[in-house]
């Protein structure tokens, strides 16, 4: 079981002092489970304290005995009611009952915000910190980048096994069933981090012909029937044919961090048309290694890649037909599945070494299917580095 190193969590919050004392808060309470996790090591039911200065206070209302093995912050203190918490962060900061506190408020429930709000800090300014959060762990170190690259080899691992159990007849749902269970021999987590609300994502999407251009219920550009109106994403129960191309668009986790990765399949020859876009697709990641660099505008790739679709003929069907339209191209990704950067239209966020974004130009036509590449990048020094090692070819079987 891989476990957060110590000097990881002294980092990140030395990282998120510093935040704190440039937008001149007192003290951080971090509650959501994707960011205990990247704070702690411990996703145990627990509050964390970071005061501005000194150190950090977990207060854990279940389980401390795994929180003292998972997590190295100290004290770890049982929290029995939420007093505590008021009682834990005046002695967190010195003392001195602070003025102003932030919460993660992009994800917080209202009901407990008002809890906070009224009950527990009532003379207190509470703020919020969910900007601050994401961008410290935007910018990823060396060790939750080998993480990153083992959930990469587990990708790697599908799509090399997808040409031994596709054939004619063959459901959605058998193959992303076969392949979900060699991810998770391979320590595939199983589970998967949104930060979005109503943004929900399983193992991937495993789809087969015009399945492939079935539109999603959420922000992105693939979709799929799913098995039914109650989760209307991923693999049905439609038995593939040949000479229509397969997409596997998964998701694989080790460690917590997760690798997004698509490949294409066919029994025989593709449609003429769909491989004319994959080589259309297949080109937008050779040319964004020529943009995409420490510097390099977020939002600004995001246009230049869509004008590259709109010149090759592609702009109607580029990133789904349905509208509204989806208006990315990639977007970060590490504990969750949603970070920061957005390659997308209207982000200015600048490009950091470290780092690391999925991107996923498809082009996606309706009753025929999709054509989409998709690997996650690491922002170096010089420009991106994939992680994903998979042949990046339309495989014909």
């Amino acid at each position: 079981m891989e476990r957060v190193p110590s000097i990881e969590i002294a980092d990140r919050i030395v990282a998120l002092q510093a935040l704190l004392a440039e937008r001149e808060i007192d003290a951080a309470i971090i509650r959501q489970n994707a960011d205990l996790f990247y704070f702690t090591g411990t996703v145990q039911d627990s509050h964390l304290i970071v005061p501005v200065s000194g150190g950090p206070v977990l207060l854990v209302r279940r389980d401390i005995s795994r929180a003292e093995a998972e997590s190295p912050i100290r004290p770890i203190i049982p929290m029995t009611t939420l007093t505590d918490l008021r009682n834990a962060t005046f002695d967190a900061c010195s003392g001195t009952p602070p003025v102003t506190i932030g919460f993660e408020l992009d994800v917080l429930p209202a009901n407990l915000f008002f809890v906070y709000d009224e009950k527990i800090f009532p003379k207190q300014r509470i703020v919020d910190i969910s900007d601050l959060v994401r961008q410290v762990r935007s910018v990823k170190s060396a060790w939750e980048v080998e993480m990153m690259r083992r959930a990469a080899a587990i990708s790697r691992l599908v799509a090399e096994s997808v040409p031994k159990l596709l054939k004619p007849g063959v459901t959605e749902l058998e193959l992303a069933a076969d392949l979900e269970a060699i991810a998770r021999k391979a320590g595939n987590t199983g589970m998967l981090r949104m930060r979005s609300f109503n943004l929900e994502m399983g193992f991937g999407h495993i789809l087969s012909g015009p399945n492939g251009a079935v539109p999603s219920y959420t922000d992105s550009p693939t979709g799929g029937p799913g098995l039914s109106p109650a989760f209307g994403q991923g693999a049905g129960d439609r038995q593939i044919r040949a000479r229509e191309i397969v997409s596997v668009d998964i998701m694989t986790c080790f460690g917590g961090y997760i690798n997004d990765q698509t490949r294409n399949f066919c029994i025989g020859p593709p449609p003429a048309r769909l491989a004319e876009a994959y080589s259309f697709v297949k080109s937008a990641h050779e040319r964004l290694h020529r943009i995409a660099r420490p510097g390099a505008t977020a939002g600004k790739i995001y246009e230049t890649v869509v004008q590259w679709a709109e010149d090759a003929g592609w702009g109607a069907w580029f990133m789904g037909h349905a509208r509204p339209g989806i208006t990315f191209v990639g977007h970060g990704i590490g504990l969750e599945v949603d970070e920061f950067p957005f390659i997308a239209q209207g982000h200015s966020l600048p490009l950091q070494e470290g780092m690391t974004f999925a991107f996923e130009p498809k082009v996606i036509i309706p009753d025929e299917g999709i054509a989409g590449l998709e690997n996650t990048y690491l922002v170096v020094g010089d420009g991106i580095e994939s992680l994903n090692t998979a042949s990046e070819e339309l495989l014909v079987i």
